[in-house]
């Protein structure tokens, strides 16, 4: 048992190493030999558990994906915590709440520049790039996060408002870690959702 626990700590160690890697230098940079230097591990380490370099960006990949699902899980928690009195949430209070999740993944500045390095760098690679984006645990997660908080919200939740909302989140988290963009979330948040809201008027 204690041996499968080393397997799955060392394994998360190396993932969690060559995040920070490609954050810092680029997925140019990522080698085996590197990855073993920046976790501080003996070289032939990450070598030992991913044969490959199709092998460690699986790992890499799957940590990702990983925090992500976390991340959303908990991201539904609040919300339902929200939602316990039964009351509907102002266009305002929506926007607040998103905003602060895009600050909280912006903070995890590291996982979010190794994540859109990966996305380009998998172009090629539709499995593992799809766990990143679209064809993801985590994007079904958040695609019932954001129906529901539409819906609470009495806006319309179609399959195109929810997608809408989704990428405009991403862009928000995007614009925050690697432009280091100053506009307020919340403000672009409002802006659309009153637009959203205008749409079902119309």
């Amino acid at each position: 048992m204690s041996t499968k626990q080393d397997g799955l700590d060392r394994r998360r160690l190396i993932g969690e190493s060559a995040i920070r890697l490609i954050s810092r230098d680029g997925v140019r940079a990522l080698t085996h030999r590197a990855v073993d230097r920046e976790a501080g591990l003996p070289e032939g380490s990450t070598s030992y558990h991913a044969r490959t370099r199709g092998a460690l960006l699986e790992i890499i990949v799957g940590r990702l994906a990983e925090k992500a699902t976390a991340d959303a899980q908990a991201a539904a928690e609040s919300l339902n915590e929200m939602f316990a009195g039964g009351g509907a949430l102002s266009i305002g209070e929506l926007a607040r709440a998103i905003g602060e999740l895009v600050g909280s993944l912006a903070e995890r500045r590291d996982d979010m520049r190794a994540r859109y390095a990966l996305i380009l760098e998998l172009d090629d690679v539709p499995e593992l790039r799809g766990r990143l984006t679209t064809r993801s645990e985590v994007h079904a997660i958040n695609r019932d996060i954001a129906a529901l908080s539409l819906a609470r919200s009495g806006l319309p939740n179609s399959s195109e408002q929810i997608e809408e909302l989704l990428s405009l989140t991403d862009s928000l988290v995007f614009a925050r870690t690697i432009l280091g963009d100053g506009v307020s979330p919340e403000s672009v948040l409002a802006a659309y959702l009153h637009g959203v809201a205008g749409r079902r008027r119309a």
